[in-house]
């Protein structure tokens, strides 16, 4: 009970100027944590979640809470049931604090609606907190919840974590059931936990996981506890890094990512590969744009006028695309794809990038940078395009203003790899930024 009135007093004291929630459920909140207070007493504890409390997206429904979506044109209504997903949380012993921002219906890496306004990072409020899931990573940056649940279409999870400092975890696809399933979505949505260390986001995924007749993409996969196991995993995980990265950076991010490889190939084989990062961006992005353009034309005629212009024309380009378009886009993704699984299950074991090539975008940034978002975004839609997981993980450089996020990625059902290598560059970061600490007194 001591924890979820703190959590709530901090959120009162700290949500204000970021924005990070759409809804706060006082009373739920305390009665779970009521239940889970209960349970411990007993000594009969539902697991390692029991009594931890999280946030959820709102894209998510969650029993008795409405789902906005971000959007005006949406109905305020409470849902009837939760997602599986969250029906997994709360069967697990999770405290629910509320919902979290999001922009119309998650169209973009960053995250402001009509509906809720602008979300900003806690480490720069001058800074957007990237989408879009950003409330979920805002959230969890403040200390507002231990696990913030998102979803990932084309880095959802990874922007925000990047630009917010904690880490956003993608599972492969299927492995956490989509519920309502996103038929117009081209199989690139995922649900993931974003947290502030790999261990709490392995767990948070790990009770989430597990097959669900709702979803029919579900069915064919195993738990996440199984890939998690650490069997067949190599004792000494062989790193990729895409030829021509520096080309896509920024100076900032250009100065972390060399410290960064410094320090983790010094004892760990990182080799050179070729990557089609920027067709497989295209491609995600004219799937992505299309799934965006069908969840408008569900919107009745008479609130049309309540969508943002600038989703509008993000579907723009989409709305004259032949048949022979879509085989063509089909065909190529399924070529990388299966072009990258077989690079990372033959030649290396992990993808690294950076998450993102520049820092947190600035909320005085000219609007037309919310709709190109897909410009400045070139890295996280691969492993959306090839249903792989993927984390991304914080790097503080020593000087930098702020931390970059790192982008690892693996092959389908190779969970166990991006998290054992995004655990060991956690390591490797903690440490410097302790070993920084004690000479200089500042670190990042």
């Amino acid at each position: 009970m001591d924890v979820a009135r703190a959590q709530l007093d901090a959120i009162d004291r700290l949500n204000q100027g970021v924005n990070a929630f759409v809804l706060i459920d006082e009373v739920l909140a305390l009665k779970m944590a009521r239940e889970s207070e209960g349970r411990y007493r007993r000594g009969e504890p539902l697991g390692p979640l029991d009594g931890v409390p999280i946030t959820v997206k709102d894209t998510l429904n969650v029993a008795g809470w409405p789902t906005r979506r971000g959007s005006q044109t949406t109905s305020n209504a409470a849902a009837p049931k939760d997602a599986v997903s969250i029906a997994r949380l709360r069967a697990a012993g999770a405290v629910f604090l509320g919902k979290t921002t999001t922009p119309e219906f998650a169209w973009k890496g960053l995250t402001e609606s009509p509906l809720n306004g602008v979300t900003v990072s806690p480490l720069d409020p001058a800074r957007h907190a990237g989408g879009s899931s950003g409330g979920a990573a805002a959230a969890t940056a403040l200390g507002l919840g231990i696990v913030g649940i998102g979803t990932d279409a084309a880095g959802s999870v990874r922007i925000p974590a990047a630009f917010c400092g904690v880490v956003g975890y993608k599972p492969t696809f299927g492995a956490i059931p989509l519920d309502p399933y996103p038929a117009a979505f081209w199989q690139l949505p995922h649900i993931g936990p974003i947290t502030r260390s790999v261990a709490d986001a392995a767990l948070a995924a790990s009770v989430m996981s597990g097959a669900a007749g709702s979803d029919w993409t579900s069915l064919a996969r195993t738990t996440l506890g199984e890939h998690l196991s650490g069997q067949g995993r190599p004792s000494k995980i062989r790193i990729g890094v895409p030829a021509g990265l520096d080309g896509h950076l920024d100076l900032d991010i250009r100065n972390a990512w060399d410290d960064a490889l410094s320090v983790i190939a010094v004892d760990t084989p990182v080799s050179t590969v070729e990557i089609p990062i920027e067709e497989s961006r295209d491609i995600v992005g004219t799937l992505y744009r299309l799934g965006c353009a069908y969840a408008v034309s569900q919107v009745s005629e008479d609130k049309r006028d309540g969508l943002h212009d600038d989703l509008l024309a993000f579907i723009e380009p989409v709305k004259h695309l032949k048949a022979e378009d879509l085989l063509g886009l089909q065909r190529r993704r399924e070529e990388i794809a299966s072009r990258l699984s077989a690079l990372l299950v033959d030649e290396i074991d992990v993808l690294l990038t950076p998450t993102m090539p520049c820092l947190p975008l600035r909320t005085d940034a000219p609007a037309s940078a919310a709709v190109d978002w897909l410009k400045w975004c070139p890295f996280t839609p691969l492993f959306n395009l090839s249903h792989g997981p993927a984390v991304s993980v914080p790097w503080h450089s020593e000087g930098a203003a702020l931390p970059i996020g790192l982008q690892v990625g693996a092959a389908p059902g190779r969970d166990g790899n991006v998290l054992a290598a995004a655990a060991t560059i956690e390591a490797l970061d903690a440490r410097r930024c302790a070993a920084g600490s004690r000479t200089s007194g500042h670190v990042g």
